[in-house]
């Protein structure tokens, strides 16, 4: 089945840089799990992430987004999906 990867955005208007990364994870084989995709966020907006995540189905995961990362074109609350119904799942929800 090939990936589909999405991205959109959670609609909050942030100015501030992405300096991480909360990720949609499901239990998966071993200890790895699976990541369905990820909100690139700044640390005041870290709960609402983690919260859009939580509804959306998957747990939350966050850790520091790599350097290269940390700054535009990766804005606060940009979401990248590995298919259209995690997107979906992680844009619709109003926190």
């Amino acid at each position: 089945m090939p990936v589909t990867v999405t991205d959109t955005h959670t609609g909050w208007t942030c100015d501030t840089g992405a300096s991480l990364i909360a990720d949609a994870m499901t239990p998966g084989p071993g200890q790895l799990g699976t990541m369905h995709g990820c909100i690139y966020v700044c640390p005041e907006h870290q709960a609402d992430a983690e919260a859009r995540i939580t509804a959306a189905g998957y747990g939350a995961r966050v850790a520091p987004a790599p350097p290269g990362h940390r700054w535009d074109p990766w804005p606060c609350g940009h979401i990248t999906a590995y298919s259209t119904a995690a997107a979906e799942g992680m844009a619709a929800v109003e926190v």
